[in-house]
C-alpha cells in the first residue's frame, strides 16, 4: 500500500478536487492507496469538507489542536500511514497526484527517497530565483543528496520515515532531516503548474523562516525516543481522529 500524507491548512478551495483526482489516479493504478489528511488547525472550513468527502478511497482525518507547521504536520501524518511507501504532497493542486505513479516507478532498490524536481514557470521570476538559490544551497550542504529544485512532493519508504517521528518535539524541517539522515535519494523532473488561485503562503518572509529552519534542523541533536513521539502526538491530537474505509 502507498499512503499519501497531505497537510491541510486553508485548503477549503481545493480539497474536494484533490480528493477526486487522487481517487481517480488510485482507481487506475495497480497499487493500493490511502490518504492521510492532517488538519493543521486550519482556520477555514477545511475540516468540514474533509468529513464530507466521498468514501471512494480509504482515508484518515488527523486533527491537530494547534497549528504546528507543514513539516511537523507531515511527520505526524506519517505516524498513521499504513503503507510501506509514504508520499507527501501539498493540498493546493500544484503537486499533481497524476505524477505519483512516476515517482513510484523511480523508487527502485537501493533508493529511500524520490523527490519531484519542480520544473516550469509556476511562480513569478523573482520567487523562482529566490527558491532556486535556497534549493541550491540545500543541494550543496546535503553533499548533493537532496536534488536541486526538490520540494516536499516526494516518496519515502516507511522504514526510513520512522526515524523522523523522534524529532517531532524539536519542530524540524523535513528536508533538513532527510539531509542529515544519510538516506539514499534521487529525483525526477515534474512539471509544476501555476497556482490558479494566484495565492501563496510562501511569502519572502516565510521563505527566510524555512531557510533558517533547514539550517537549524541539520544541527539538531539525535532523535528522541519513540515514547517522546507518542507524548507529542497525544498532546497535539484531538480525540476525533477518524479512519474512513473505501467502498468495496
Amino acid at each position: 500500500m502507498i499512503s499519501i500524507v497531505v497537510p491541510v491548512y486553508k485548503s477549503a478551495a481545493t480539497l474536494q478536487t484533490l480528493h477526486e483526482r487522487i481517487g481517480l489516479m488510485a482507481a487506475n493504478s495497480d497499487n493500493a492507496y490511502e490518504i492521510v489528511y492532517v488538519n493543521d488547525a486550519s482556520p477555514d472550513h477545511s475540516l468540514s469538507i474533509l468529513r464530507a468527502l466521498t468514501h471512494t478511497i480509504p482515508f484518515h482525518i488527523v486533527d491537530l489542536k494547534k497549528n504546528v507547521g507543514q513539516s511537523a504536520a507531515l511527520i505526524a501524518g506519517m505516524a498513521f500511514a499504513q503503507g510501506e511507501i509514504i508520499a507527501t504532497m501539498d493540498a493546493d493542486l500544484q503537486d499533481e497526484p497524476e505524477n505519483l505513479p512516476r515517482l513510484v516507478r523511480a523508487l527502485g532498490p537501493g533508493t529511500d527517497v524520490v523527490f519531484a524536481k519542480r520544473q516550469g514557470h509556476y511562480e513569478s521570476p523573482g520567487r523562482l530565483a529566490t527558491s532556486f538559490f535556497f534549493k541550491g544551497m540545500v543541494h550543496l550542504i546535503s553533499k548533493r543528496r537532496i536534488p536541486i529544485n526538490a520540494g516536499l512532493f516526494m516518496l519515502v519508504r516507511k522504514d526510513a520515515a520512522r526515524q523522523f517521528l523522534g524529532y517531532l518535539n524539536q519542530s524540524p524541517y523535513l528536508i533538513g532531516l532527510i539531509s542529515k539522515s544519510g538516506l539514499r535519494c534521487t529525483g525526477i523532473d515534474v512539471e509544476r503548474p501555476k497556482n490558479e488561485r494566484r495565492e501563496t503562503s510562501y511569502t519572502f518572509r516565510k521563505r527566510v523562516r524555512v531557510a533558517i529552519s533547514f539550517f537549524r534542523t541539520i544541527r539538531l541533536s539525535h532523535a528522541k525516543t519513540d515514547e517522546s513521539a507518542r507524548e507529542w502526538l497525544n498532546s497535539h491530537l484531538l480525540a476525533d481522529h477518524s479512519y474512513i474505509t473505501g467502498k468495496c
